[in-house]
């Protein structure tokens, strides 16, 4: 008998309703004995009392019963609604676990639910992808991949692989037999296509790298430039301190903020200069690490001076090679305008941080900017997380051999093994095995054994 497990399904604290999932097979034994509901409906929903092992009504609640094979997890499963007293759910979860019941690991009704073949890989880990969603965009790949989207291409793919191998071992198996010839280059071509759609996968992953997190936007600059200030403004609160004297920023601060559809987290900085003081060496030293996790730069530069000291060396290559908008803050004190000697040179607008001056502005622009570095989407698009790149990274290594041993006159009975391995890192994607249908496809397709 496996266990049955429970679990709050709500956050914890206070609230209007809570619910708590239970899975296994004395589910059903449950709804009877603690609800008094003798024979529930599947999906109906109750309202009954919840007792105790001993008789106590713990609270009125609403139950639903969920049958083997129709349920999330596939097993007998129950949900209990009832009020959201932090005390309340916890006596009817002690009361479970005296019932046999307990307390569920961290995924593991989405574990059992790929156990038991309710769903594949990619739809268990789109489960903490819908949850962790931090913009639209990604929220709707999520459910793609929950509905067996980003499943079926790869199935596809992997389905047009073993075609070309049971092609391939049909030639070596049975030479003697008459099957239509070895078309080299048509193979060769074929493996090039799925070449591609792996190619094209990768680069989904970097977008799903951005739309999973929020974009991290980091303010940088020399001091006194008005970062502070600008972060405040962006932030809607005086969350940094402004002085005029050089280096009062010597941490960096974080928050987050809402721009259109994306979140960011909004990192100040401490200005870079020459420091003697050795906090403001270290703030400095944790400026550049933020630097070089940013993904998008908002330099800000004093506009009332004709020609602002260019930014280290260090500073100067990682902006160079990241998107990065530059603002001429404290335009209200003058407007010189100047622009580095980039090519191309970065997108700029003049603000007032202090007087609320060309916000708005640069708003627009940095919209447009994250825009433009996650990309628009399709309906053709997924999310394809950091596992699966690594084990795409695989098959297209393994593609990628097959083609130059196959192209340099290895001979088939070796080159098709890299086929074998690059189906290998699809079923560990996908959680599944196609043993059995090499051999379906090898004497039915190809119509042999006679």
């Amino acid at each position: 008998m496996t266990d049955t497990i429970i679990a709050l399904a709500t956050p914890v604290g206070e609230s209007a309703l809570a619910v708590i999932r239970i899975s296994g097979q004395i589910s059903l034994t449950i709804a009877k004995q603690a609800c008094n509901c003798i024979n529930p409906n599947p999906r109906n929903a109750y309202l009954v009392n919840y007792r105790t092992s001993d008789g106590e009504i713990l609270d009125q609640v609403v139950i639903t019963f969920f049958n083997n094979g129709n349920s999330y997890t596939g097993e007998d499963s129950l949900e209990i609604s009832c009020h959201g007293n932090p005390l309340i759910t916890e006596m009817i979860c002690k009361d479970l676990i005296n019932r046999e019941c307990r307390i569920a690991q961290p995924g593991e009704f989405t574990r059992q639910a790929f156990l038991n073949g309710k769903i594949d890989l990619p739809q268990a880990e789109s489960v903490a992808q819908i949850i962790a969603a931090k913009n639209e965009q990604s929220l709707a790949l999520a459910q793609r991949n929950l509905k067996g989207k980003l499943s079926d291409k790869l199935l596809s793919i992997q389905q047009n692989i073993l075609n070309l191998q049971a092609s391939i071992e049909a030639h070596i198996d049975f030479p003697e037999d008459d099957l239509d010839e070895n078309d080299q280059e048509g193979i060769h071509q074929n493996v090039k296509k799925i070449v591609k759609e792996l190619e094209a996968l990768l680069l989904q992953a970097k977008r799903t790298k951005l739309l999973t997190k929020n974009i991290k936007v980091v303010l940088t600059g020399l001091p006194n430039v008005g970062k502070s200030s600008l972060f405040n403004a962006l932030a809607g609160k005086n969350r940094a301190l402004i002085h005029s004297e050089s280096g009062t920023t010597r941490d960096y601060l974080e928050f987050d903020i809402k721009i259109g559809k994306y979140w960011i987290t909004l990192v100040d900085t401490a200005g870079i200069h020459d420091a003697a003081e050795e906090i403001e060496l270290a703030g400095i030293e944790m400026s550049l690490e933020q630097a070089k996790e940013a993904d998008l730069f908002l330099w800000v530069i004093d506009n009332s001076v004709p020609h602002p000291i260019e930014l280290p060396g260090e500073y100067t290559k990682l902006i160079r090679s990241k998107p990065t908008l530059l603002i001429r803050n404290k335009s209200d004190l003058g407007e010189y305008n100047w622009v580095p000697d980039y090519n191309p040179p970065p997108k700029a607008t003049n603000i007032s941080s202090t007087g609320k001056r060309g916000l708005k502005q640069l708003e627009a622009l940095l919209l447009e900017i994250i825009q433009n570095i996650t990309g628009e989407g399709s309906e053709n698009e997924y999310l394809v997380g950091v596992r699966h790149e690594v084990l795409i990274k695989n098959c297209l290594n393994e593609l990628t051999s097959f083609l130059l041993e196959s192209k340099n006159g290895v001979g088939d009975e070796i080159v098709s093994i890299h086929l074998t391995e690059a189906r290998k890192e699809l079923d560990i994607m996908i959680g599944r095995k196609t043993n059995e249908d090499m051999l379906d496809i090898l004497f039915g397709e190809f119509c042999i054994g006679k």
